[in-house]
C-alpha cells in the first residue's frame, strides 16, 4: 500500500501532459465534459490518463466492455477535484489523516474561506469527489449511466454493474 502512495506522490510530483493525452482527451469528451477535465489540477489529469491506459490493459479480449464508455469513464471520475480545491500537499495529508484518524471525514465541509475553512473543504472534496463529480457531470449533460458509475467509484461492488465500473476501480487502484 505504502509502496503504491510513494509512487502516485512521485507521479503528482513530474505529471506531464503530452499532445497525444490532449488528442485522446479531444477525441473522447465533448466541449463541456473537456472543460471539465482541464479543470482538475495537472497531477489528477495526469492521474486519469493513466487510469485510461491501465483500463484498456484490463479491458484487452473482454467482449463485454464498451471500450469508448470506458475511457470516458477513466477521463471524467475525478473532475469534482477542481484546481484550488485540494492540492498534491492536501491529498497527502488526507491519506496520513485517515490512517490516523479515520473519523477525519466528518470534519470536512465544503466552502473555502480561512485556513480552517480551506481545510475542511480539502477534506470535503477528497473523501466525497465522487458525488461532486457525478453532479458536474450531470450539469453537463452527461449519460446517465456514466453519471451513475462514477458516482459509485468508490463504493462496494454489486451485481449488475457495467464491467467497466469494475476495470475503472481496478485501473483507478493501479494508479
Amino acid at each position: 500500500m505504502w509502496q503504491q502512495r510513494v509512487r502516485q506522490v512521485w507521479a503528482a510530483l513530474h505529471a506531464v501532459i503530452t499532445d497525444a493525452d490532449r488528442e485522446l482527451v479531444q477525441s473522447y469528451l465533448n466541449e463541456a465534459e473537456q472543460a471539465l477535465f482541464w479543470a482538475m489540477n495537472l497531477p489528477d489529469q495526469y492521474h486519469c490518463l493513466g487510469v485510461v491506459r491501465s483500463a484498456r490493459q484490463l479491458a484487452v479480449g473482454r467482449a463485454d466492455v464498451e471500450e469508448r464508455f470506458l475511457i470516458r469513464l477513466a477521463l471524467l471520475h475525478d473532475v469534482g477535484k477542481k484546481k484550488g480545491d485540494v492540492s498534491t500537499k492536501d491529498k497527502i495529508a488526507m491519506v496520513l489523516l485517515h490512517r490516523l484518524a479515520p473519523g477525519v471525514r466528518k470534519w470536512g465541509r465544503e466552502g473555502r474561506g480561512g485556513k480552517v475553512s480551506n481545510a475542511r473543504h480539502a477534506i470535503h472534496v477528497y473523501f466525497h469527489h465522487q458525488e461532486r463529480s457525478a453532479r458536474l457531470l450531470a450539469a453537463a449533460g452527461c449519460e446517465a449511466a456514466l453519471v451513475e458509475a462514477v458516482k459509485r467509484h468508490h463504493k462496494a461492488p454489486e451485481a449488475g454493474e457495467p464491467p467497466e465500473l469494475t476495470l475503472l476501480r481496478q485501473a483507478d487502484d493501479l494508479n
